[in-house]
């Protein structure tokens, strides 16, 4: 029910949602701009490195799948080095451009993305995102900033479990299994993410706390419907890695911008059937959840039991 509605209210405010696409456009153009030095500077090694190693941006699946992944993640890791050792100051400038200034831009504008969503399923009313994006500022940058720590943290957990996984010295589990393992892994540490961030920025809007207290509050409200929102995190993740391995890397540019937007109107979405609050998700259709202690009440109920 919950992500049913989700869609309709997707569907009402699909004019916000187009607005932050294309601020998300902007995001990476600007982003690409400020990473040009280090492209220049780097593209011969990376292009060698994979070329050599027969691994291209196109997919996974010509030839055996565990052992193209098993090359990619050690290609990765090798050619991260080799860049360090190359340009020490453009590698660590190209990260911080990739891994901090453009999270924290998209932060910034899932921030006011949720809050123009706000605006409507509270007062049936528009907001610009332009105007919620500048109205929201003071408290959307103090989000991003460790939003995006979250982000670095979560990355490097990640990659470091698949680089893991790619050290395994038995040639049976590489070639039949890795592509499996390596697939359950990203789509539940994936999962876990956005069912540990779901309720962040709607407790910061909803009960302009702090960031820290609105953490807690958006966990308090995922274990309020913790199966569901579970399976709805697995199932947008699952197809979102199975398309990433099919296609390859080229799929992000389209399929980023749309999860990001897809998840953002979910987790509002989420967190008002939560905390039992009405909201609108047409302009003509209220949502009545139930009752925020009815359900905690229900939950006991069922524990006992």
């Amino acid at each position: 029910m919950v992500f049913l509605n989700s869609l309709k209210l997707f569907k009402s405010n699909w004019v916000k949602t187009l607005k932050f696409f294309l601020y998300y456009i902007v995001v990476w153009g600007i982003c690409f701009a400020l990473i040009l030095p280090s492209f220049f500077e780097f593209r011969s090694v990376v292009s060698n490195n994979f070329a050599s190693a027969g691994i291209g941006f196109f997919g996974i699946f010509s030839g055996n799948v565990g052992i193209n992944l098993q090359s990619l993640f050690e290609v990765s890791v090798n050619t991260a080095l080799e860049l360090f050792s190359v340009n020490l100051g453009l590698a660590i400038y190209g990260l911080l451009v990739l891994f901090v200034f453009l999270p924290f831009l998209i932060n910034l504008g899932k921030y006011a993305l949720s809050y123009t969503l706000y605006y409507y399923m509270t007062s049936n009313n528009e907001m610009l995102f332009l105007s919620a994006y500048v109205k929201s500022l003071k408290r959307s940058l103090v989000f991003a900033f460790f939003k995006t720590l979250y982000n670095i943290l979560f990355f490097a957990v990640t990659c470091s479990v698949l680089y893991g996984l790619a050290q395994i010295p038995n040639a049976f589990f590489i070639e039949f299994f890795m592509w499996v393992v390596v697939f359950v892994v990203l789509t539940l540490f994936f999962a876990f993410e956005q069912m540990t961030v779901l309720g962040w920025i709607p407790a910061l809007i909803v009960f302009d706390c702090n960031v820290f207290s609105a953490f807690r509050k958006g966990i308090k409200a995922v274990r309020r419907h913790f199966g569901k929102t579970l399976l709805v995190a697995v199932l947008h993740f699952a197809v979102f890695w199975a398309l990433v391995m099919i296609f390859g890397v080229w799929i992000f540019a389209l399929i980023i911008p749309a999860m990001t937007i897809v998840l953002c109107v979910y987790n509002m979405t989420a967190f008002f059937t939560s905390q039992g609050m009405r909201f609108y998700i047409t302009p003509n259709k209220i949502m009545t959840p139930k009752k925020l202690e009815e359900v905690d009440n229900i939950n006991k109920t069922a524990f006992i039991l």
